[in-house]
């Protein structure tokens, strides 16, 4: 790549877009916001402090063509590389170098795509000048990687100018109960150190299933296996699920949408399925977790599809005895969707007054992700077959009626609401948990892109809770196993002749654990690693993983930062003074 040329997702300014870069004033410093008061009959104001905010930098570019039909050819390719409509989640940010500094890779989304101004009269040679604006003002070096002693005060120098986050890999070479370290006056904690503590190992959970989904060989979809189990409402198997080698999705159809919910269906329809790996014994005391992705789409028709996805917990025999759901209401299109956490004696519907069921959560999620669309009546072409008389008179006056079918266009006028909530475009997990007579439950939003808990606030979502069973009445609850259920509602645009084609909901399942639950001491220490386990301490993040899987054991912790260009002190504590550890850091530039 030379000085007048820059990649933006990896595609070439000269050889790809045909554009000449000009030259690029990269900007100094981020926008400056100062905080300040005005205080009355003082002779000043009072100053609280600068905000760095987003970083802006302005691209000048030149397009030459030899003729118009070029011009539009290449007009149109930096449509589809400038104008992203793609799935990826809102706040997304992408990359892009410059040939000037190839070794910095600035993240952002474009502010300003110009229409272009022709040079001249005569020539179809155009410019513009693109803005792109970085939420992280840092531009990002390449990754470094450095080998750590857990025994000895270590002195890391990073690349860069600016602070930026360790990530931390230590292998223990044997069963730890605690470890952190101390980093530029911050520290990080994981675990217990007493050791009066250590005298019940018995760990509080024991995976029994761990299957990522990547397979529908696990699941049975016959109607024997799958008929025991129930869900609110009348519910319809039909349809098929297929696997994408990385989640379990209902089977698309066709590229604009469509998906195999089996046949057009007034009421709740579409594939389940039940899990046959495990557990291999019933469990008395359990928890289960559980992914999905459920997303609708935004339009007149789209965001008026009513669907539901969930996973069925089921006792030995089949039966539901709880839910984990993602529902739309079927009352008025374009409502926003539910997510429901229950649980229900064995077989139960979830039916209001049942007297068999206790539910945990329902509800939309946080009030700030909810949005009342503006709302419009719907117009739904059909054909409908009249029969139309004619009649005639003939020569010596008589009269005939001659009858004839037709068929006509009508339209029927429906709602939509255009609500959306934190459930409408959702990825993440959620769990139930029973230990004894103590219940806890709840719900957690993922980034698709990291598959993290978002930090963002903007995006974060999560409620926790717990209830205690004080009658007991639930207390015979046995896990055997789960299933899952993905269904569509039939809405008008289904029904008529010919249907009206919309994009339908796009559901899938992925990672599910179940644990069972032992009854350890309240004060027992609990190892947080055993020998060769890996541990993931992601200051980025901000998030302790253990085998690749979130640890229960989060970190006490201020996330401290290493200053690029400088000397760092770091020093480890716990007995880990001779396991592998790596740092692994991505350098920032101011």
């Amino acid at each position: 790549m030379n000085r007048y040329e820059f990649e933006y997702c990896g595609i070439n300014s000269r050889t790809d877009l045909h554009l000449v870069m000009g030259h690029v004033a990269l900007p100094i410093a981020p926008t400056i916001s100062e905080s300040t008061v005005s205080i009355p009959n003082k002779y000043g104001n009072e100053y609280y402090g600068t905000s760095w905010e987003s970083k802006v930098i302005s691209i000048p570019c030149t397009m030459p063509a030899v003729d118009y039909e070029t011009y539009v050819q290449t007009l149109q390719n930096l449509t589809n590389v400038f104008v992203n409509l793609d799935d990826d989640p809102a706040g997304t940010e992408y990359p892009l170098v410059f040939g000037i500094n190839p070794d910095v890779t600035y993240y952002g989304h474009f502010t300003q795509i110009p229409t272009p101004t022709f040079m001249s009269e005569t020539v179809t040679d155009v410019q513009f000048t693109l803005e792109f604006t970085m939420s992280d003002p840092r531009g990002f070096l390449p990754k470094q990687t450095i080998a750590l002693n857990g025994g000895i005060d270590n002195k890391v120098t990073p690349a860069g100018n600016a602070p930026t986050e360790p990530i931390i890999s230590i292998i223990p070479k044997r069963t730890i109960y605690y470890c952190g370290y101390v980093l530029n006056g911050g520290q990080v904690a994981i675990g217990t150190d007493d050791q009066d503590e250590l005298a019940d190992p018995t760990p509080k959970y024991e995976t029994v299933v761990n299957d990522p989904m990547t397979t529908l060989a696990n699941f049975s979809t016959d109607a024997t296996v799958i008929s025991p189990m129930t869900d609110h409402g009348s519910i319809k198997s039909q349809g098929s699920f297929s696997s994408t080698g990385g989640t379990i999705i209902v089977k698309p159809k066709d590229r604009s949408g469509h998906r195999d919910w089996g046949t057009v269906y007034a009421g709740w329809g579409g594939p389940m399925g039940h899990y046959t790996k495990g557990p291999t014994t019933v469990l008395d005391n359990w928890r289960i977790e559980g992914f999905i992705d459920f997303r609708k789409w935004a339009g007149t028709h789209s965001s008026r599809a009513i669907a539901r996805a969930g996973y069925l917990i089921t006792d030995s025999n089949g039966q539901t005895i709880g839910r984990m759901e993602i529902t739309d209401n079927v009352a008025g299109g374009g409502r926003s969707p539910v997510l429901y956490i229950q649980i229900t004696k064995p077989g139960g519907k979830f039916d209001a007054g049942d007297g068999i069921h206790h539910t945990f959560y329902n509800k939309h999620g946080d009030s700030r992700f909810f949005k009342n669309g503006k709302s419009e009546k719907v117009k739904i072409p059909y054909k409908r077959t009249v029969t139309v008389k004619t009649k005639k008179k003939g020569k010596k006056g008589k009269t005939t009626v001659t009858s004839q079918k037709k068929n006509v266009t009508k339209t029927e006028t429906v709602d939509n609401l255009n609500h959306t909530d934190v459930f409408s475009t959702f990825y993440g997990k959620m769990w139930i948990e029973k230990d004894g007579n103590e219940w806890s439950y709840g719900v957690i939003r993922y980034n698709l892109n990291t598959h993290l808990p978002y930090k963002d606030k903007k995006y974060a979502f999560s409620y926790a809770g717990k209830w205690y069973d004080s009658n007991g009445t639930f207390s015979g609850l046995k896990l055997g196993s789960f299933g899952i259920i993905a269904m569509k509602h039939g809405i008008q645009e289904d029904l008529v002749k010919p249907p009206v084609k919309y994009h339908e909901p796009y559901i899938s399942f992925g990672n599910v654990k179940i644990q069972k639950v032992n009854s350890v001491k309240e004060r027992s220490a609990q190892p947080i690693a055993n020998a060769n386990d890996e541990i993931i301490i992601n200051t980025e993040d901000q998030q302790v993983m253990v085998n690749g899987e979130v640890s229960g054991f989060q970190a006490s912790t201020d996330w401290p930062k290493l200053n690029g260009g400088k000397v760092n002190d770091m020093m480890f504590a716990g007995d880990i003074a001779d396991a592998d550890i790596q740092l692994q850091l991505t350098p920032k530039i101011k």
